[in-house]
């Protein structure tokens, strides 16, 4: 890793020595903690004594330091530090040791110091002077700023710190995990006394903490360019940022707990990740896929993924965004409507690499004293905490005792499989967060969320869902997954790409360019199409699904290969589309039916769902504009 000086700011300052220290796999000697914080209580107490502290000569070289770069508007670290010390009575003591022992040494020699999560760091860093494009995270906030005027500490990707050592990003804080820390102590001293405060810097780091490695250089108007050679591990740490970061923003809503999750990533820790669904229907679809794309992400870097099939709680069901309780199944119902979702989700995951779970195994057999401890870990006002318990109770709806239950044995899934993450839609955050408390009582590893955002129907207005009609199943064949896709409205092409794609960041902005651009949506949702299918189906048929589209609608012609139906004279079209498996359901066919989407290819939209065809009728029957049937009636 290369450091480097602006020549702005040695002209400026030319006596500046910018010293380096990189400090690898620290861990606090906890042996020693009484003797930091007391020497931190004793300092407080020595600085309260001083009456002049503002007439000190290191604070007054310091902050006249700023005025010769500009920074007319800036306070020096150590000055604001110590009017909270002795003016406000503070104690600056964050018991996090790192910062506690560099604001220990800075207020010590009264000299500026700064410190970095070295695996936040991308590429080389250098200090400068501010320039247009600047944009700097303020401390404690998801807001980026724009810099005017100032001398930053920026990497490859952002500004690090603002105003010299003043300001510090919120990226760039040093967090409880942290281990690898560059720090950054500024001396205006001649080169002797710096050498010996750096010398003390490291002794006085060797004393507090143990560490891997610890290598320092200095900058100064002589030597404006250094060189901090990192290990093989904290390279490895600084890309496992990198790309834990993409994969933990890329489609997310939310994550709980970040800073915890992103620590356990870093350090190359293999997870637990838990997906589960309750098998209501018989197909999954890309609402689901949005969760086993992400799955497939941490699946690839090594992590366990725990697939959970709700054998058990699908037999009373979720009550989310329900307005009435559901139907009691049986678990023969369950089983049956399960039967397909491991050849489904394995068109995603590695089927050799996924471990498979049905949460029966532990309910069926769970003793009533058992159970009844599990329920009295919860109260009824925690669960009437959901909003749509709220809105039933206004409506003079029932709530289902049951119901009441489910979020408790959704989140005691997780203790039952030892789960350190679980990736879920967003609806599913407050039955996930039930785990994190009964993973804690159990001695456990409390479990993070990844909730992922919800997608949008083919319509591009309502969530996709199978009641609704809107979904993409799974289980469709290659040519209806295209033609769906190819139907989404251009305005959910960003969202459908950002969750269900596997294309580079730098791929997508390539193709959000294409679009801003005015190039013809049609064309992007033809390669996105083609993209998707050959990640779920493969190369062949998505290629095949490619060429019957653009023979069905834009060379108004038939699709190769239409499945064929023999029917007898007394069925009627509802039975035939049925009994064909052009619809899931006779209440579906019902709904094509009155819509008008049922007809005779080139012919006559069918009114009545009764109406039969005489013997020795052939023809094509067209449901919608993507389904067809060569139908035969004997």
């Amino acid at each position: 890793m290369h450091i480097s000086v602006g020549d702005s700011i040695f002209k400026k300052i030319p006596h500046l020595k910018s010293n380096y220290v990189v400090c690898e796999n620290m861990r606090f000697r906890e042996s020693t903690r009484h003797e930091l914080y007391d020497g931190l209580n004793e300092l407080f107490s020595r600085l309260r004594g001083h009456k002049s502290l503002n007439d000190k000569k290191e604070i007054a070289e310091y902050q006249e330091l700023l005025s010769e770069l500009g920074l007319t508007h800036a306070e020096v670290s150590t000055s604001s530090m110590v009017k909270l010390i002795v003016e406000k009575k503070k104690d600056l003591i964050l018991n996090h040791p790192i910062i506690d022992f560099y604001n220990y040494f800075s207020l010590h020699h009264l000299i500026p110091i700064g410190a970095y999560d070295l695996d936040r760091i991308q590429g080389d860093l250098v200090m400068r002077d501010s320039v247009t494009d600047d944009m700097f995270q303020k401390l404690g906030t998801n807001k980026k700023i724009s810099v005017d005027k100032s001398v930053v500490m920026a990497d490859s990707q952002e500004v690090l710190c603002v105003d010299w050592v003043h300001k510090q990003s919120d990226n760039q804080k040093i967090r409880p995990n942290t281990k690898y820390v560059l720090f950054r102590i500024e001396s205006l001293r001649d080169e002797v006394e710096n050498a010996k405060i750096l010398h003390e810097f490291i002794d006085l780091l060797s004393k507090f903490f143990e560490f891997d490695s610890c290598e320092f250089k200095t900058l100064d108007k002589d030597n404006t360019s250094i060189k901090l050679a990192l290990s093989e591990e904290a390279i490895a740490r600084q890309e496992r940022f990198v790309d834990y970061t993409d994969i933990l923003s890329r489609g997310v809503s939310d994550v709980i707990v970040y800073d915890d999750l992103i620590a356990d990533l870093i350090d190359g820790q293999k997870l637990k990740i838990k997906h589960g669904v309750d098998p209501t229907k018989r197909s999954l679809t890309f609402g689901h896929a949005v969760n086993y794309e992400k799955l497939r992400q941490f699946q690839e870097r090594g992590h366990e993924i725990q697939f959970l099939i709700g054998s058990f709680t699908a037999m009373f069901g979720d009550p989310t965004d329900k307005s009435e309780s559901r139907t009691i199944r049986t678990r023969e119902e369950v089983m049956d409507m399960a039967k397909n979702y491991i050849d489904q989700v394995t068109m995603i995951l590695d089927k050799e690499k996924l471990k498979i779970f049905y949460n029966d195994a532990w309910y069926s057999n769970m003793p009533i004293e058992e159970f009844l401890r599990l329920l009295a870990k919860s109260t009824v006002a925690r669960m009437l905490e959901r909003d749509m318990f709220q809105k039933r109770m206004a409506d003079g709806r029932e709530i289902g005792l049951h119901e009441l239950i489910y979020p408790l044995l959704q989140g005691y899934d997780s203790v039952e499989m030892k789960s350190d993450l679980t990736v879920i839609g967003t609806d599913q955050t407050f039955n996930e967060l039930q785990a994190r408390p009964l993973q804690k009582d159990a001695g456990l590893n409390q479990q993070n969320i990844i909730s992922m955002k919800m997608l949008l129907g083919t319509d591009g207005k309502l969530l996709m869902s199978q009641s609704q009609g809107n979904f993409i199943a799974l289980d469709d064949s290659s040519k209806d997954k295209f033609g769906k896709l190819m139907s989404i409205p251009d305005s959910a092409i960003e969202m459908y790409a950002n969750a269900l794609s596997r294309y580079s960041r730098e791929e997508l902005q390539a193709l959000f360019s294409r679009l801003d651009a005015g190039e013809n949506p049609r064309n992007i949702k033809m390669e996105l199409a083609h993209h998707i299918v050959t990640n779920f189906d493969g190369e062949a048929a998505a290629n095949q699904a490619r060429e019957d589209f653009k023979e069905v609608f834009q060379n108004k012609g038939l699709p190769t290969d239409i499945p064929k139906f023999n029917a007898t004279s007394s069925q009627t079209v509802l039975e035939i589309l049925q009994l064909s498996n052009l619809v899931s359901s006779g209440s579906e066919a019902r709904r094509m039916i009155a819509q008008g989407a049922v007809k005779l290819h080139e012919g006559d939209k069918i009114q009545d769902h009764a109406q039969t065809f005489e013997s020795g009728f052939v023809g094509v029957l067209q449901v919608g504009k993507r389904k067809f049937l060569n139908l035969s009636v004997e």
